[in-house]
């Protein structure tokens, strides 16, 4: 972009009406950013890993809390977009949270985030080996998961430090491999391939032994572990062009375009399961496969774990961004340890290396720990999700407290008064959502007393030396007032 160019103008004079200078370089523009969040969405690859649990948890009946799941968190989005209109600044949540009630609040918001997207980021790292697996008809060991999961991660971060606009490009080919398998498990299989009828979708085949309603709730995680991403739109602020609009932009087209994939791949991939009674009952290990196979073929099947790998590589990536970003946001704010480094941009590149770095070696650290313990990574990858809704309602008790105190969003992006009840309306989705989330339902024979209870609990411990660290912070700041 050009230094005369009046978009890039406002956007650098904004920041620093912020107090920070311009050091990333603005070269994404709305697809890149809306790539960035769709790739973390990942639809196709999500569903595709959650498709069995819904079938068994539900039957073919769960398609109906997609929508409603979707909605809510299209309603977030609205809240979100509106914030990042007015404060379009690197590190997103933490950034508003900060904003709008003070440091605090803003370092226990990043905190929280920074914890998830590093399980986030192993978890989706760990997703690619058995897509790869089944392309090369290897077996799926935990040391070939691990060490497959290694190399996205390393991948990924490599991919980060090249540039940005290499990195908006990798998200992009995130989003074409997704829109491809949109086309065919989602159009190809509902028009050519389908077996069941519509009132299918009506039915439960027994599943939930008699307990529909909990059933349903149970079977709407597969909606609340899809529908996320949007706000990795506003972790990159500082580096998309006219920022104020196209992020908010991006983040409400990453919420409809993922969510109206998911629902058109879940149509499609219901109606074209062979053995609907058989996938319901768990007869059938993998539906979403079984369909597949049957509506395309071997080689059609085949070529489609290629395009769940390249969905699930680019999500990776997504990630790292966004996690590096919060670490820079933090470190130029003082608020982690290692600031200095983490705040540092190379000018070349436009890049926070560090911080990107950083963001690498965690999620393998995770992995690493996997190869020896699978169940503690897979309690920590699990609690990912609870860290991000957890996130997302904070952010909005810090819009709820900012409103309460006579705050008006100014952003180009705003909702007027319908903003106070659509804030009020995403905060009891949030809340209800991540109860759901975390609900004790039976565990699995295989999940161990360490992986079910000792990690969430060393994970909260670790939340509350951040709380610890967040008031002495506070304390220091005052007195140096």
């Amino acid at each position: 972009m050009s230094g005369n160019d009046p978009a890039l103008q406002s956007d650098d004079s904004n920041l620093e009406q912020f107090g920070y200078k311009p050091e990333f370089h603005r070269v994404l523009g709305f697809f890149a950013d809306f790539s960035v969040g769709y790739s973390y969405m990942s639809p196709l690859a999500g569903f595709y890993a959650l498709f069995a649990y819904a079938l068994t948890t539900a039957g073919p009946a769960f398609f109906w809390t997609m929508p409603l799941v979707l909605l809510g968190h299209t309603i977030n989005a609205l809240i979100f977009a509106e914030i990042s209109s007015q404060y379009p600044i690197a590190g997103g949540v933490y950034q508003w949270a900060r904003r709008l009630v003070g440091d605090r609040w803003g370092f226990l918001t990043g905190w929280m985030y920074f914890l998830a997207l590093v399980g986030v980021a192993a978890g989706l790292a760990a997703g690619v080996a058995p897509y790869l697996a089944a392309l090369t008809g290897m077996e799926a060991t935990n040391t070939f998961d691990t060490c497959v999961a290694l190399v996205i991660i390393i991948l990924s971060a490599s991919l980060n430090l090249i540039g940005t606009k290499i990195l908006g490009k990798m998200t992009e080919l995130g989003v074409w491999a997704g829109l491809i398998g949109l086309g065919v498990c989602g159009v190809y299989m509902l028009l050519f391939a389908r077996i069941q009828p519509f009132h299918v979708l009506f039915e439960d085949f027994g599943a939930g032994a008699g307990h529909s309603t909990g059933a349903m709730f149970a079977a709407s995680l597969l909606g609340i572990w899809i529908f996320f991403g949007h706000e990795a739109c506003g972790d990159l602020a500082e580096e998309v062009h006219d920022a104020s609009r196209e992020v908010p932009r991006a983040m409400l087209t990453t919420m409809l375009a993922g969510g109206g994939s998911a629902l058109l791949i879940a149509l499609g991939m219901i109606l074209a399961v062979p053995d609907m009674a058989g996938a319901v009952s768990g007869a059938v290990a993998n539906p979403a496969d079984a369909a597949l196979r049957n509506a395309i073929g071997p080689v059609g099947a085949t070529a489609m774990f290629g395009c769940l790998m390249l969905v699930a590589f680019s999500a990776a990536i997504s990630v790292i961004a966004s996690t590096s970003r919060l670490l820079f946001s933090m470190g130029r704010d003082g608020m982690i340890p290692f600031s200095a480094a983490m705040s540092q941009v190379n000018p070349r590149t436009g890049l926070p290396t560090a911080a990107v770095l950083a963001a690498t070696v965690l999620p393998c650290i995770v992995l690493l720990i996997g190869g020896f313990a699978p169940h503690i990574a897979e309690a920590v990858i699990n609690f990912a999700t609870a860290g991000i809704y957890t996130t997302f309602t904070m952010v909005l008790l810090a819009a709820v407290f900012a409103r309460l105190r006579g705050w008006k969003p100014s952003g180009p992006f705003h909702l007027g008064r319908l903003g106070w009840l659509l804030t009020l309306v995403a905060l009891a989705f949030e809340i209800g959502a991540l109860i759901n989330l975390i609900w004790p339902r039976p565990s699995s024979p295989d999940q161990s007393i360490v992986s079910v209870m000792l990690i969430p609990l060393v994970l909260i411990a670790v939340f509350c030396v951040g709380v610890v660290l967040a008031a002495r912070r506070s304390v220091t700041v005052d007195e140096s007032r």
